[in-house]
């Protein structure tokens, strides 16, 4: 469900190539044009994602009902979120960190709604 939006590997490329202009680290060759679409694509997948949910708090809370909504599945995939938080925090990747903490947010909405419904 979630989207891997780790742009670690961006970060790294920039970081040698200041290394690289430092003399500190052999020069790089250009980066791809395809790399970089899927960099941008990767980030918006990334803060988009979380959004998808939306429908599904908002019928949990307009309707009031939560049949057919398994609160354990959404339990557990915010606890399988938690670690990309930490992970994010660990590399210092705010796309991964962002994403991750809306991740929870709606994860814990339907969580919420499923327990109060």
């Amino acid at each position: 469900m979630h989207i891997h939006t780790g742009l670690k590997h961006k970060r790294i490329r920039k970081e040698q190539e200041i290394l690289s202009q430092k003399g500190l680290a052999p020069v790089l060759p250009p980066q791809s044009k395809y790399l970089i679409t899927l960099d941008k694509i990767t980030f918006i997948a990334g803060i988009v994602g979380p959004f998808t949910v939306i429908p599904q708090v908002y019928q949990i809370f307009h309707t009031r009902q939560a049949d057919g909504v398994s609160a354990i599945s959404w339990i557990l995939m915010s606890i399988v979120t938690l670690p990309w938080i930490f992970y994010g925090i660990a590399h210092k990747d705010k796309t991964i960190i962002v994403s991750f903490i809306l991740w929870e947010i709606v994860n814990l909405m339907v969580v919420a709604g499923a327990l109060i419904y």
